[in-house]
């Protein structure tokens, strides 16, 4: 597993800096698009956003997504703090989370294409952002709406992986799987793997003395 996703999942998951968008111009209300990451590194900018969309089509579209995703990870980031290490929404706010900074890197590195290699790309790209869009806002409504989500942590008499997955596997757009990602949360989680603990080979659970043995702030 590449050690520059690693990376990414700790800094999204440990960081204690304060929850903060991630556009500083948002390229609609403005006609400057800067973007940064986690770490406030300026990940993209562009000066003249209506010169682009000009010459790349699809690029209204990604901002647009963009636009969306960077409000609703605010949110989410401020909702993850007040859930435990095993409650199910943590897990699947936080792989929410790791998708819209996925998504922006992509989108910066689209750009680096040819401009009609890049439509094309940025196209196959929205797709991905409009399918977290529609998984993001029902996640939001159900816990909004649900008085006992911040109590509901994961069954370990159950499959976890099924508890935690969200509805599509949309990391396959980053060349990654869920599966790859929920390996990595359970060990910053707390989560151990049990041989032979369910017939398909195997499961995890939940590891006190090891919580957070291989991943500090």
């Amino acid at each position: 597993m590449p050690e520059s996703l690693n990376l990414l999942i700790s800094e999204v998951t440990l960081s204690s800096n304060p929850c903060k968008k991630l556009l500083e111009f948002d390229g609609i209300a403005t006609n400057r698009l800067v973007m940064r990451e986690q770490t406030g590194k300026v990940l993209l900018t562009c000066k003249n956003v209506r010169a682009l969309k000009d010459k790349i089509k699809s690029i209204g579209t990604s901002i647009t997504i963009i636009k969306n995703l960077d409000e609703y990870q605010y949110l989410i980031c401020k909702y993850v703090p007040n859930l435990s290490d095993q409650n199910i929404f943590k897990f699947k706010f936080q792989k929410i989370r790791l998708l819209i900074f996925l998504f922006l890197k992509k989108f910066a590195n689209i750009l680096l294409e040819s401009e009609s290699k890049a439509h094309g790309l940025l196209n196959e790209l929205n797709k991905t952002g409009n399918g977290i869009l529609l998984e993001i806002s029902e996640l939001i409504q159900i816990f909004r709406e649900n008085s006992v989500v911040e109590t509901l942590n994961i069954d370990t008499s159950k499959s976890i992986e099924s508890q935690i997955n969200l509805k599509s596997d949309h990391f396959v757009t980053f060349n990654y799987t869920e599966k790859e990602i929920n390996k990595i949360l359970f060990s910053i989680y707390g989560f151990s793997y049990l041989d032979k603990k369910v017939e398909n080979g195997g499961d995890y659970y939940y590891d006190d003395d090891n919580h957070n043995s291989n991943y500090a702030n």
